[in-house]
């Protein structure tokens, strides 16, 4: 758990500093959890919880549509995650979050979170800011997939995140990515080349 919290810690502190105080009444807010592969973390029509920061291992978030999955993101080492529109407007999940590997972290509910940021200016900068990386983030996925080319998305992903293709399943990051995975697996071998 400790090194859970170093770990967030080193993570808050890239984007605001807060005083030793501030830090505390942070961190005590958070709790700790861990998680087998496979578990599902907040299933289609639940109210997400939780906000969550990843330690050690992989979440993927996916909604179904008949009978195909897709798959709008993964968080892992160092990055949060969660049903976010869930659990900022306290609605039902209109996707799912399931764990790829082993996971622990560390976690946060909706009062406590919002409770923080009611009371230190500090930690609503953080929010505001991790929000306008998020949009920046989501913006640039969303007008790869409606403009460049399958091997564009594929080519991106390659150069910005090699490290996923060794942590996410070939059939997760071929939805992720808008293609087959016939395709993918193509593409994939014509890098390697």
């Amino acid at each position: 758990m400790e090194s859970a919290r170093a770990h967030l810690k080193e993570i808050i502190y890239k984007k605001v500093n807060p005083t030793d105080e501030e830090w505390l009444a942070f961190i005590e807010s958070w709790e700790f959890y861990e998680f087998p592969k496979n578990q599902i973390l907040t299933d289609f029509e639940e109210q997400e919880e939780y906000f969550y920061f990843v330690h050690e291992g992989v979440i993927r978030a996916y909604f179904e549509k008949g009978a195909e999955e897709y798959n709008i993101g993964f968080s892992y080492q160092g990055e949060f995650s969660g049903v976010y529109d869930s659990f900022v407007h306290r609605k039902p999940a209109s996707y799912c979050l399931e764990t790829l590997a082993p996971i622990c972290g560390l976690r946060i509910n909706y009062e406590n979170l919002t409770a923080l940021y009611d009371e230190y200016k500090v930690f609503e900068r953080w929010g505001r800011l991790f929000n306008e990386m998020i949009l920046t983030g989501f913006d640039r996925f969303m007008k790869s997939l409606l403009a460049d080319s399958a091997e564009e998305r594929f080519n991106r992903l390659m150069s910005q995140s090699p490290h996923v293709f060794q942590l996410i399943p070939q059939k997760h990051l071929a939805s992720y990515l808008g293609m087959t995975p016939e395709t993918f697996s193509r593409m994939r071998k014509k890098s390697m080349c």
